[in-house]
C-alpha cells in the first residue's frame, strides 16, 4: 500500500504523527518483544498510580471518619429529602441564637450555659480516661491549683453581683414610679 503524501509529494505532520502512534509491523515475531515489554511497563505504572490514588482516598476517608468519631469535626449533615414546612423551618433557623440585647444574652447564658458546660465537662472526662496515669495526675493537680488561684476572683465576682442587685432594684423602682 502506498504511503500518503501531501501536495508536494512530502508526508504531512499529521501523517508523521499517525505513523509514530500506529501499530508497527514487524517481519519477525521476536522483534515485538521490546515493544510488548514497554507497553507492559507503562500499563503496570498506570496500575500502580491508580492503586496509590485509591490508597490516598481511603486514608483520607478514614481520617475524616476518625475525626468525626473523636468529635474534632462535625459529621456532614444530610440534605433533607422532603421540602415541606418542617424542612424550611430547619433551614431558616440558625445553629445558634444571637442575642439582640444584653438582657437576652444573659438569659441565653443562664438557660444554655449549664447544659453546654456539662457536655464539655463530660467530653473532657471521656478524653481524660484515655490518657496515661501520669498525665491524669498532672491534669488533676493543675485543675486544683487553678481552682485555688481563681477562688478569690469567683468570690469577688459573686460578691460584686450581689452588691449591684440593690442599686439595680432601686433604679427599677424609681423608673417604675416616674412612668406610673
Amino acid at each position: 500500500m502506498a504511503k500518503a503524501t501531501g501536495k508536494r509529494g512530502h508526508r504531512t505532520k499529521a501523517d508523521e504523527a499517525l505513523s509514530r502512534k500506529a501499530t508497527r509491523h514487524h517481519d519477525f515475531v521476536g522483534q515485538t518483544e521490546p515493544e510488548r515489554e514497554q507497553s507492559r511497563s507503562v500499563e503496570e505504572e498506570r496500575i500502580r498510580r491508580d492503586h496509590e490514588e485509591l490508597e490516598k482516598e481511603v486514608v483520607q476517608e478514614m481520617a475524616k471518619e476518625l475525626e468525626q468519631v473523636s468529635g474534632v469535626t462535625e459529621p456532614p449533615r444530610a440534605q433533607p429529602a422532603q421540602a415541606g414546612p418542617a424542612a424550611e423551618g430547619a433551614r431558616e433557623r440558625p445553629p445558634f441564637e444571637i442575642p439582640t440585647s444584653w438582657r437576652e444574652g444573659i438569659d441565653l447564658i443562664r438557660q444554655r450555659g449549664p447544659d453546654v458546660l456539662e457536655a464539655l465537662r463530660a467530653k473532657a472526662e471521656q478524653r481524660l480516661e484515655q490518657m496515661p496515669a501520669p498525665v491524669k495526675g498532672a491534669i488533676r493537680l493543675t485543675e486544683r491549683a487553678v481552682g485555688i488561684a481563681l477562688w478569690p476572683v469567683r468570690a469577688g465576682a459573686h460578691l460584686f453581683g450581689r452588691m449591684l442587685e440593690t442599686p439595680a432594684a432601686l433604679v427599677r423602682i424609681l423608673i417604675s414610679r416616674r412612668t406610673a
